[in-house]
């Protein structure tokens, strides 16, 4: 986030190295570089933080958007399984709840059922039992039936089969009604049965807020991507996904750096770099651009300014570093010996040439040059200049 302030400042200490280094010449003489074979470097200085290459990230539950109600702090040393962030989400509490308070009201409805149907069932056994008393009553005058006259007989008999029938009728009522009472039964604890399989699941998902260690280590809290250095906090929106905190692998350590877009574009793969640290004065380690990011970012919540992901190798070290530790690194995008350098900023545009202004004597000759490359400090001047010469740093007022 620092990379492109750093930048100008580098390039505007280098620039003041050069004028004090150049001579003045006589009174009222422009500043001016004296031109000499030496080294191209084209070296971009800009702050990133040691990493570890392999972590374990302990992560944000999938389908959930809630608040962060508690967190270890950075450093802290767990053991697996100690509680490392409590998550709470509304939505799950209030379906849990809910689908609680379905699972209650569910078995009561069960159980008031089951009362209804005993009930029901005792007046059909009660009905079925009169049925019975009266046949068994209207049986004991079948001998009198014999000195019955014919319209008495008959009216008996009709007695006697509409007892037969009405038992057939109860009898039949009595098994349709075990058939429904067992389909709404079956009806309730089917609903029963999902309701408690959604509950485990919510169930599951409110543990899944309380996210644990997976091994024993050190925690790290995670960074709030794309917002700079900012890491998670109580009180913090969090959401499915997110890596919250992080358990670093100290073996194995890579750097990331963030470049403005204008840097971003002179760096390719493989890139050296050279690393400091503040931390560890003295500490040297060197390594290689890996990876460039395909997509820029705001490096701060609003900013226009867009900036995007480098990461780099620690191929070597002079002394092991630990994750987390800020590394001054010095990329270095080109190295070509023996060549005519020149500040870019002697280099004028005239009449669509790219012209230097060379002293000669108290005056200065116009000069086109070829250039090479360059930098936004220093450029390859190609043909047109020679050893020994000096060249202005600013345009001359007369040529």
């Amino acid at each position: 986030m620092f990379g492109g302030r750093r930048c100008v400042l580098s390039a505007m200490a280098a620039i003041g190295v050069l004028l004090a280094s150049c001579s003045s010449g006589e009174d009222g003489a422009l500043p001016t570089y004296a031109i000499e074979r030496t080294a191209y470097e084209d070296v971009l200085v800009v702050e990133g933080q040691t990493e570890s290459v392999n972590s374990l990230n302990v992560n944000c539950p999938p389908d959930v958007d809630g608040t962060i109600i508690s967190i270890v702090e950075s450093g802290t040393l767990v053991k697996e399984g100690d509680v490392v962030c409590e998550i709470e989400d509304v939505n799950v509490a209030n379906n849990f709840e809910e689908l609680t308070l379905d699972l209650e009201s569910a078995y009561a409805e069960l159980e008031k059922l089951n009362a209804s149907q005993r009930l029901e069932a005792a007046l059909l056994e009660a009905q079925v039992k009169n049925n019975d008393a009266e046949t068994m009553l209207a049986g004991f005058d079948s001998i009198q039936m014999l000195y019955m006259s014919p319209v008495e007989r008959r009216t008996k008999e009709l007695q006697l089969e509409r007892a037969r029938i009405e038992r057939e009728r109860l009898l039949k009522k009595v098994d349709a009604t075990k058939v429904m009472q067992k389909t709404d039964v079956m009806r309730i604890e089917k609903r029963i049965e999902r309701i408690k399989r959604r509950l485990e699941t919510e169930k599951e998902r409110k543990e899944s807020l309380i996210l644990r260690a997976p091994k024993d280590g050190i925690v790290v809290r995670a960074k709030l991507w794309p917002w700079g250095d900012k890491t998670w906090t109580i009180g913090d929106n969090v959401w499915d996904g997110r890596v919250v905190v992080t358990m670093p692998d100290f073996d194995s350590i890579k750097v990331i750096i963030y470049v403005q877009e204008t840097d971003f574009k002179r760096l390719h793969m493989g890139d050296s770099v050279m690393y400091t640290f503040d931390a560890i004065p003295g500490n040297r380690g060197w390594g290689r651009i890996t990876k460039l990011a395909s997509v820029g970012m705001a490096r701060t919540e609003g900013s226009q300014v867009k900036t995007f992901e480098v990461e780099a190798s620690i191929d070597s070290l002079l002394a092991p570093v630990e994750p987390g530790l800020s590394a001054r690194s010095h990329i270095y995008m080109k190295h070509i010996p023996d060549v005519i350098v020149v500040p870019t900023i002697s280099i004028f545009d005239e009449d669509s040439l790219k012209v230097v202004y060379v002293k000669k004597g108290r005056k200065y000759e116009e000069r086109e040059v070829k250039l090479g490359i360059g930098s936004p400090k220093m450029t390859i001047i190609d043909e047109g200049l020679a050893t020994g010469e000096q060249i202005a740093l600013i345009r001359p007022k007369e040529k």
